[in-house]
Parts: structure tokens; sequence; C-alpha cells
């Protein structure tokens, strides 16, 4: 009888804990399926950000996220803070900061994590703090990132966007000590490249700091240079040594940057950087009184600036052609390129461009013994030089004077010759000062380096370094204005 009622029972339908233990397979192969999923959209996301397909793997991301917050919490806690935590940095990564904060912040590693992922997720958190504009507590989650990264691992990075932070905030001395320690940790980790280009920046950092001999200045330039010649990234060095020169023109070190920009020159490609390192090597002979060899250099470089539609950039190229020519004595052909450098200024709403193509076509008129003319544009570079320091205007006034004098008395040989020396000294001074600072575009130690660090879910190869476009090494061939 026993034995029909467990007949019975079979026929009547299978045992509840065959049911249970059928249903909980289902689960865990439906979400083991689920899992395969995110992470192949894990996979698929770090992909398209490796390759600058952002918006692609911010969509990776989201729906990996979705699938993971539908898991049992108990179980897939650790899934759903690695999804959090790729999200928030595809967040910041294209562009918005306070939600990828918002996400990174919930993505707090475990206790038991490895301290290179507790120190990725630190340093997404200042990344998105940087965006955002606030300075202080990116400066703190950076800090709290170093503390979590080997000396030669992520601690050159970290140190970079440190120094990024303090010349955001007017600190260029302390910028320039993190920019040289964020060379040592590259060097340590074998990265001479990124070593070079913080040791630039870090000279910039004392130049504008004040606080530095041009000797220690200069010894942190020519070692930039040794780690640079040490990199296989020959294709980037032309940025690197015209920003050398850049320093040594600042140092007024002028031989040195010639040299340093004839060695940019041949490598840089595009028209771009190469008419801007040309202008760069031709103020730098302006400044030797080289005249003859900047007039050649300073009229390739308008050409190649017209070529790419560069206008205000062809205009100040314009105006350092006029200033050798003046010096060469063809002051007719100094009045016609300080015409086309007023025109392109007034072009691009460039006002310094204005005033200064305006004093130039002043002393060239003057020259000329046109002093009617001499008079109306000194006049006119008065009215754009209102934002200019006070030595600017007194300039201008006195030689407003001298011309109107000149213009009464028709004392056109003796004044005309004062007026145009008087010109030529100061205009020299600005010419000294006036090198390009054509930001590059090669990996640096701007805040817009290495973007946020995404996350494999513990599987795979080491979390990507997805690059921002590039905010503090700047993003084309750089230069003073």
């Amino acid at each position: 009888m026993s034995s029909r009622s467990a007949e019975g029972a079979s026929q009547d339908g299978p045992e509840p804990e065959l049911l249970n233990y059928r249903k909980e397979r289902k689960k865990k192969s439906k979400w083991l399926s689920r899992e395969a999923s995110v992470h192949a959209l894990t996979r698929a996301g770090r992909r398209a950000l490796q390759a600058g397909r952002n918006q692609e793997a911010l969509a990776s991301f989201q729906k990996a996220f979705l699938l993971a917050s539908e898991a049992p919490c108990t179980r897939d806690a650790p899934v759903l803070r690695a999804c959090a935590f790729n999200l928030g940095a595809a967040y910041v990564e294209t562009g918005d900061p306070a939600r990828g904060l918002e996400l990174l912040l919930q993505a707090q590693p475990e206790e038991k994590a490895q301290a290179r992922c507790h120190g990725d997720q630190c340093f997404n958190v200042a990344l998105a703090y940087h965006a955002l504009g606030d300075l202080l507590k990116a400066l703190d989650w950076y800090h709290k990132a170093l503390a979590h990264y080997q000396p030669q691992g992520d601690q050159g990075e970290t140190q970079a966007h440190i120094a990024a932070c303090h010349q955001a905030l007017g600190q260029p001395e302390q910028a320039a000590h993190c920019l040289q320690k964020a060379s040592q940790a590259h060097v340590q980790a074998g990265q001479p490249w990124a070593a070079a280009l913080a040791l630039a920046a870090a000279a910039g950092c004392m130049l504008r700091s004040g606080q530095h001999e041009a000797s220690e200045v200069v010894q942190v330039l020519e070692e930039s240079r040794r780690l640079a010649e040490r990199s296989s990234e020959r294709r980037l060095r032309g940025r690197l040594y015209n920003d050398l020169g850049l320093g040594y023109s600042q140092l007024q070190l002028f031989p040195l940057a010639v040299e340093a920009f004839l060695q940019a020159l041949p490598l840089c490609q595009q028209p771009e950087e190469q008419a801007t390192v040309l202008r760069n090597l031709g103020m730098a002979h302006n400044a030797l009184g080289n005249y003859q060899e900047a007039q050649g250099l300073h009229q390739k470089a308008a050409d190649l600036h017209g070529s790419v539609g560069q206008r205000w950039e062809q205009g100040r190229s314009f105006g350092s052609l006029a200033f050798a020519l003046s010096q060469l004595g063809d002051h007719k052909a100094a009045r016609d390129n300080y015409l086309h450098a007023l025109q392109a200024a007034r072009d691009t709403g460039d006002m310094k461009g204005q005033w200064q193509a305006c004093e130039g076509l002043g002393a060239a008129a003057a020259r000329l013994g046109q002093y009617d003319q001499a008079l109306k544009y000194y006049q006119e570079a008065l009215t754009h030089c209102q934002k200019e320091p006070d030595t600017v205007r007194e300039r201008l006034v006195a030689k407003l004077a001298d011309a109107m004098r000149t213009h009464l008395t028709q004392s056109h040989t003796s004044s005309g010759r004062r007026e145009d020396e008087e010109f030529e000294d100061n205009y020299q001074e600005k010419e000294d000062q006036g090198l390009e600072i054509i930001p590059v575009t090669s990996r640096s130690w701007t805040p817009e380096g290495p973007g946020p660090r995404a996350h494999l879910l513990s599987e795979g190869p080491e979390p990507p370094r997805v690059k921002y476009p590039e905010i503090l090494v700047p993003t084309s061939l750089q230069a003073n204005r």
C-alpha cells in the first residue's frame, strides 16, 4: 500500500524539493547568462573607449549596469560596484562629471580589493571634481590615489594632475615641484617620453614662479631634451623641441632657442605646426638681429598659416615680417605688411594685434615722411590699447606728441628718424616676448591627460587608460601671445 502511495504521489507530480531545485537551477542559469552578457558589454565598452568611440562605450556600460542591477544584491554586489565604477568613468569621459561622480562615489571597492583598484576609484573621483572645477576636493582625492599607487606605476600621471590643479590655483611653484616628481616616477616606470614632457612643463612653471635662477631652469630643459632623445616617440619630439625653444627664449638664450626650433622644424609634419615653429624661429632671429634670415621665415609662416585658414596667426606673422623689413630699411614693404597685419587683426577681433599693427604703421609713416598718417595710426593704436599696461599707453602718447610736433614744424628728417628709432626699440622688446607656445597634442601633464580608468570585472588584463582630449598639455603646438 505504501508502494502504491509512493507511485500515486509520483503520478500526481514532482516532489517539492525537486521543483525548488529546478527553479534555483533555472535562476542560476539565467543569471550566469546575464553575467556573461555583463562581461561582454564591459569588454565592448572598454574597446570602444580605447578607440575613442565614447558614446558607444557609454551605451555599453549603461546596458551592463542595468543588467547587473537586476541581479540579487547579496550575490552580485561586487559586479554591480564594478559596473557603477565603469559607467561613472564613462560619464566623466563623455563630459557629464556630475552624474559620473555620483556613480563613482557609490562604487567603493571592497576592502580586500587590490590597492590599484582603490587608487583608480580615487583617481576617477578626483577627475570628476577636477572637471567640475572643485580643485581643492580634486587635490584631496588625487592624494588619496597616490597613497594606493606604486611609485613605478601610476604616481607619475597622478602627480601631473596634481600639478595641473596647482597651476589652475595660481601656484606655479607647487606645480613645478609636482611635475618634477612626476618626471621621476615616469623614469622609474621606464617612460622617458612622459618624463621629458613633465620636465618641459616644469620648466615653464619655474619660469612663471620667478623663484628660480636661469641656470636651474636650463638644467631642467636640458634634462628634458636628453629624456626625449632616449624615447622612441620621434614623431612627437618636434612639439617638445618647440616648447624647449620657448623656454630658452624666455630666458633670453636665443642661440639655444634657435637650435631647439631648428630641431623641431623637420619633425613637425602638419602645416599649422610648421608655420608656428617657423614664426617662433623667425622671432628668435629678430631678437638676435638676423633680420634677413627672419624675413624669409616670417614670410613662409604667413603663407602656411593662410593656407590652413589660421587668420589670427597669419596676422601676427605679417606683423613680425613687417618689423624685420623695417629693420632692413624697406619701410614701404614694412608698411604694406603692417596693413596686412591690421586687416587680419580686424577680421579676427584681435585687439592687441590691432594696436600693435597701428603702432607699426605710425612708425613706418613717420619714416616715410607721412606725419599726418603717423598721427592717424598712433591715435587708432591708443583707442585699441585701453586694457594694456600704463607703460604701453604712455609710450604711444609720447609718440603721438612727437609726431604732432614734427608735423607742425615740418622737421621731417630729424624727427622722423628719432620717431622710428624709438618705435623700433620698443617693438624689439615685444618681439622678444612674443614667441608662440604652440600647444602639444602629445600625451602630457594636463588635467586632460589620462582619463578615467575602467575595470573589467576581475577578468582580463589591466584596466584601460582612457585618454581625455587633453586639457593642460594644450591640444596643438602653442604660442605666447
